[in-house]
């Protein structure tokens, strides 16, 4: 079921339609102090992962700038396109944090996979 590009590629255009519509809805989601950044993080951190089981044939140099790339985008396109909402350098670190955790479990994943085939 997992392996199935369909469900793979299903699951990641769920998962950006949901990052899509948090981060360009004319409010912001209410969250209780501060505790948006993990939801920035949690998002992005599903986001990465998503795209990355999606785009399994990607090459790495190619794939992860990109998505560190579109981290902070799309926080400052939703200030700019959003007249109600702001540019916040603290959740464009947040998203960072979210692709990088993401790049971080890969590397561990397929460091793990590598030395269990030996």
């Amino acid at each position: 079921m997992f392996s199935s590009g369909w469900f793979r590629w299903g699951i990641f255009l769920l998962c950006a339609a949901l990052v899509a519509y948090g981060i360009f809805r004319p409010t912001p989601l209410q969250f209780l102090n501060q505790s948006d950044k993990v939801g920035h993080v949690l998002a992005f951190l599903g986001l990465s992962l998503t795209a990355w089981m999606a785009f399994r044939q990607a090459r790495w140099f190619y794939f992860w700038p990109v998505l560190f790339g579109l981290a902070p985008l799309l926080e400052y396109l939703q200030g700019e396109l959003r007249p109600l909402r702001v540019y916040s350098i603290d959740d464009s670190y947040a998203n960072l944090a979210g692709v990088a955790i993401a790049l971080l479990l890969v590397v561990l994943l397929k460091v793990i996979v590598r030395f269990r085939n030996r």
